[in-house]
């Protein structure tokens, strides 16, 4: 039976927070409403920028997920039932989401039925994107897709990820230890020529299954050593976070080194306070419910987010007044994800 952390639960909390935060923060900028240098203290420093590590954290995490059940499993691993569990636990929701969002867009007017992507130039095969869930995913490549920006880039990116995973998995158990020396041989050369690969010209690092994932993989290789990790590793790890958080200047190097690196000392320092959650069973009931609609609440988020902070947008909000847009959005987001949960769960069941 796959043993469950209570850390890993916080991190999936912290992973969802930090994205929706930024988003939050960042669409205030969008819309007129705040300057980016009176905002952007709050998101990022010299080093660090909420936003990457919660996106790093979020790879790491499902990674790690997957291979915890795959390691305390004595079942045989079945290709097919793992690809038709994932999808349906993530495509469902996301076809859902899908359809609800295009009949509001078409009721407040936002699209015409006749023409709802606009000046668009879709091919033949592009609303199958939308049913894979790569839409906003391919729309980074200059893909024409019928993406309403569900799920954003994560969800095709870690599609794709679920499709190699039957062969992570099978690298890992084989050899956890050569398996992750490989991937960072990779990332690093990736890291380093990756302006020079003509078809990623004008496609973010930090949006490319390239790039992320080795987050994943390095989710994968800690859920094998995450009995053994050594307290030598948390004596490392936290004043290298001290590092990155204090620094006043910029660390030399290639700033996508320098995140999964933070990621792993997050990791590291949170998987020290198993013990102590263990026993904030209170504090943890919250954490758990909250990871439990992560996903669900990573749908919608951004839908909420847009749409209520339009309506302050080229206005003069007072601080007070953007807290309670935070808190309006917070509040109805929970209500839509428990109810895309309530949804789905009914639907997965009764199949």
């Amino acid at each position: 039976m796959k043993k469950r952390y209570n850390f890993m639960n916080l991190l999936r909390v912290l992973s969802m927070f930090t994205i929706v935060f930024y988003h939050m923060l960042i669409t205030l900028y969008i819309y007129g409403i705040r300057q980016l240098e009176s905002i952007s203290f709050f998101f990022e420093n010299r080093n660090m920028h909420i936003a990457k590590i919660g996106v790093c954290l979020f790879f790491m995490l499902s990674g790690c997920g997957l291979m915890l059940g795959a390691k305390d499993s004595n079942k045989h691993f079945s290709i097919k039932d793992f690809y038709i569990k994932r999808f349906k636990k993530i495509l469902i929701p996301f076809y859902i989401v899908y359809v609800c969002y295009f009949v509001f867009l078409l009721c407040i007017g936002e699209m015409q039925v006749s023409n709802p992507f606009g000046e668009k130039k879709l091919l033949p095969i592009s609303f199958i994107f939308t049913l894979l869930g790569m839409d906003a995913y391919l729309e980074n490549f200059g893909v024409p897709t019928c993406s309403l920006g569900i799920g954003e880039w994560f969800l095709g990116c870690l599609i794709l990820i679920y499709l190699l995973y039957p062969l992570l998995r099978l690298a890992m158990q084989k050899n956890k230890y050569a398996t992750i020396i490989a991937a960072t041989a990779y990332y690093v050369l990736i890291n380093m020529f990756y302006q020079d690969i003509p078809i990623f010209n004008g496609v973010n690092m930090y949006m490319n299954i390239a790039i992320k994932i080795y987050d994943f993989i390095l989710g994968m290789f800690l859920a094998m050593v995450i009995d053994d990790i050594p307290k030598i590793a948390l004596f490392i790890s936290i004043p290298l976070n001290l590092i990155f958080v204090l620094c006043p200047f910029t660390l030399p190097g290639i700033d996508s080194f320098q995140i999964p690196i933070q990621c792993l000392t997050i990791f590291i320092i949170c998987s020290f306070l198993e013990k102590a959650l263990d026993r904030a069973n209170g504090f943890m009931k919250v954490v758990s419910l909250l990871a439990a609609y992560s996903y669900e609440y990573f749908l919608v988020h951004h839908i909420v987010i847009v749409h209520m902070t339009r309506l302050g947008q080229n206005r003069a909000f007072s601080n007070l007044s953007i807290l309670l847009l935070f808190i309006s959005e917070v509040f109805i987001t929970i209500v839509l994800a428990i109810i895309l949960k309530k949804i789905t769960s009914f639907r997965i069941t009764k199949k």
